[in-house]
């Protein structure tokens, strides 16, 4: 008889797009697994639990990064140092803590993997008295405490500093695996032809490019004026992701530039990149470890404060990024690019197997291992830990 598919359960997040593609890069490994059969779940806990608030928070989010940077920044160093039991860890962690309940209990997963620290997985478990296996992934270059919860399983994360950090929190060693972030298996795979890839998206292959991520910039044209000025001496690829009013804002405003083209969201992104001489892009962890991964150089212009210069400051220290203050800064390092006409080597990054190695440990540790159990199958013969009642909370 076939084996039943392991289930598991991702949660993620739409802040930012790097959140949602780690979940995809893992979700493809799932599926890729040689062996085990998996049946993968997919789910934007505070999308589908607050749809309403969640395009609010989200504007305000958006916002506050682009217009209101040094706000974010408060907000984030005031935030970090927060505890999963204080007053705040336990507000937020109790978002979506009913839709967290009902998805236990439909899809019944055995294991739990978060890519943003909404961790209503805890409050949901004990208030339904089951115990499954959890994991996060941190999907930063910097630690913010709202990731940690003392009833995770396994953590992991991308440096060797963020494990020490962590371990000095309490947390024990054993429970963090130092993996890289993941990222999707196009940006592994063996890279096409340029000819081939110019073909494919009509890009002229004896031309230069500059792949220039304005989605998420306050002042996209500012920046774009400042590289035009004088001619440059390669073509601006505009990625403007699913900002169709940016997009077509862009395709107006530079209709008439020969050495402008303006590019909505593009899935695979990887083969931009692959012909780009540089790409100047904001700090996400995840665009940067892609970017890094594929040897292309970058430039990160106006790295916010909080995660996002953490991100880039700790590439930095190693040479594989150039971080710019202003736009010409941006125009100098982008310029110098060009000239050299050769691409670093890729580093060797651990987010280049850190799929692999995190389906291997959910496999060994908390599936293979762990089966869960529900109540009607006994659970307590599973010899899970009790959950802490105490930290059910009522939901906002």
């Amino acid at each position: 008889m076939e084996q039943r598919a392991w289930k598991i359960l991702i949660v993620y997040a739409r802040f930012g797009d790097g959140h949602y593609q780690v979940s995809k890069a893992l979700e493809q490994q799932f599926s890729a697994h040689p062996e085990a059969r998996f049946e993968v779940h997919l789910v934007d806990l505070f999308g589908e639990a607050h749809p309403a608030m969640d395009a609010i928070v989200r504007c305000a989010y958006a916002k506050s990064m682009t217009w209101f940077p040094k706000t974010y920044g408060w907000s984030y160093r005031v935030t970090n140092g927060m505890k999963h039991d204080g007053p705040l860890g336990r507000w937020l962690h109790a978002f979506g803590r009913s839709k967290m309940a009902a998805l236990l209990q439909s899809i019944k997963p055995d294991a739990v993997i978060h890519t943003f620290p909404f961790l209503a997985t805890y409050p949901a478990m004990a208030s339904s008295g089951i115990a499954i296996p959890t994991y996060t992934v941190i999907t930063d270059y910097e630690l913010h405490t709202r990731w940690i919860h003392p009833h995770t399983d396994g953590y992991f994360v991308a440096t060797e500093e963020m494990k020490a950090q962590i371990a000095r929190m309490g947390i024990r060693e054993d429970r963090i695996h130092v993996t890289g972030i993941p990222i999707r298996g196009q940006f592994r795979a063996e890279r096409r032809s340029r000819q081939e890839i110019c073909g494919e998206k009509g890009l002229d292959p004896e031309q230069a490019y500059v792949l220039v991520m304005v989605g998420a910039l306050a002042e996209p044209e500012r920046l774009v004026d400042a590289l035009l000025k004088p001619e440059p001496s390669a073509t601006l690829l505009l990625i403007a992701g699913r900002n169709a009013k940016l997009c077509r804002k862009l395709k107006k405003r530079y209709a008439r530039r020969a050495r402008v083209r303006v590019v909505g969201y593009a899935e695979n992104i990887e083969a931009y990149m692959s012909v780009a001489s540089c790409i100047v892009t904001k700090a996400g962890a995840v665009t940067l470890t892609e970017a890094i991964a594929m040897g292309v150089p970058v430039v990160v212009y106006k790295p916010l404060p909080g995660q996002e210069r953490g991100n880039a400051e700790y590439w930095d220290r190693r040479r594989a990024v150039r971080m710019a203050a202003d736009a010409p800064a941006v125009r100098a390092a982008v310029e110098i690019a060009i000239r050299s006409r050769s691409r670093p080597h890729a580093c060797q990054l651990g987010g280049a197997d850190a799929s692999r190695v995190i389906v291997a440990e959910v496999l060994r540790g908390g599936v293979a291992g762990r089966m869960a159990r529900w109540p009607s199958e006994t659970a307590s013969s599973a010899g899970w830990p009790t959950f802490d009642s105490r930290l059910v909370k009522s939901e906002p």
